[in-house]
């Protein structure tokens, strides 16, 4: 199975019309018993560059806990990573009936070995429930959205989180701002930062955490917003206090940063409205997500986005605050 082709991801991206395609793949979990419980879990195609058999792996020394080996595709060196292992999901050992799903974000790439890979689904964000309502979602945790279909839940997981935890030395916890000689931290230009509010939406608590830690260090005030929808319903109810207090909405948030794939309103369908209404027209809005490829730059700019960043560049975050707001 392939992904999903440049045209389609087109066509999902290009005018902020919330939807999007996932794979639904499956982990079966081995009772004491021996009976087996099936698991249903789906990654958004946007991540995936294909789904493939299990190939023959290298065994790596010394490697982290849950990688299976690396592999060989298309010239790449690939890691393999056990997810059902990492889940604490013990599945039956048979590799050759396994599948591999091959990721692309953050500009790495990463397998993934799971029990089967089923179909694709194509919904709309509005269907796709934020994990809250299950479960208390904490930093730790790994589920960022939830789908309901027919008789099963399928669990969307932070990819992102996963690899950060099994490698993190790629991790952009590894980003530390105060050793950062391109960021001046000092009275002044701390007190000219807490002059700004900051919005930060992106529905994983782990990715949240990290941006909101960089930039409260710099000195910009934050608040936070777990998806889409809840960011809008924030910037509306800031639009109705400026109106009373007879204050620019500037005075109140002074810039958006937003993740793309969010349950219930994605990232580009939130930019698309703000930019519909009048109060936020001008506020700077940076899209900050992993799957940031020149096509879904060029998507984000056209909806009214004023700038982009894949987030490994977590670095390079302040700076560009800093020029929009100094």
């Amino acid at each position: 199975m392939s992904a999903v082709s440049p045209e389609k991801q087109e066509i999902l991206l290009e005018s902020g019309t919330n939807e999007l395609e996932i794979i639904e793949f499956q982990l079966r979990k081995q009772r004491p018993d021996g009976t087996e419980k099936i698991s249903h879990y789906g990654i958004n195609v946007a991540k995936v560059r294909e789904v493939i058999r299990v190939p023959e792996t290298t065994d790596y020394p010394n490697p982290q806990p849950h990688l299976v080996g690396v592999f060989s595709l298309r010239d790449n060196l690939i890691p393999l990573v056990d997810l059902g292992g990492w889940l604490g999901v013990k599945t039956p050992s048979a590799f050759e009936t396994k599948n591999v799903i091959v990721t692309d974000f953050n500009r790495m790439a990463n397998g993934f070995l799971v029990d089967s890979v089923s179909r694709i689904h194509r919904i709309s964000w509005e269907e796709v429930e934020s994990p809250s309502q299950f479960l208390e979602s904490g930093e730790q945790d790994c589920v960022v959205a939830v789908v309901r279909r027919d008789d099963r839940l399928i669990m969307i997981l932070d990819f992102e989180k996963i690899i950060s935890d099994i490698n993190p030395e790629l991790s952009m916890e590894k980003y530390d701002v105060k050793e950062d000689r391109k960021v001046i931290i000092d009275d002044r230009m701390t007190a000219k930062r807490q002059a700004n509010t900051l919005l930060v939406v992106d529905d994983s608590a782990f990715i949240r955490k990290l941006i909101e830690t960089t930039l409260r260090t710099a000195g910009y005030n934050v608040i936070a917003a777990k998806d889409g929808a809840d960011a809008y319903e924030m910037l509306q109810e800031f639009e109705l206090v400026a109106e009373e207090e007879h204050l620019p909405v500037s005075d109140l948030v002074s810039m958006v940063i937003s993740d793309v794939e969010m349950p219930r309103m994605d990232g580009l369908h939130l930019v698309k409205r703000l930019r519909e209404g009048k109060a936020y027209r001008t506020t700077p809005i940076v899209m900050f997500s992993s799957i940031m490829s020149e096509e879904n730059r060029h998507k984000a700019l056209s909806l009214g986005a004023n700038d982009t960043m894949t987030k490994p560049e977590i670095g390079k975050l302040v700076g560009l605050v800093d020029g929009y707001l100094l």
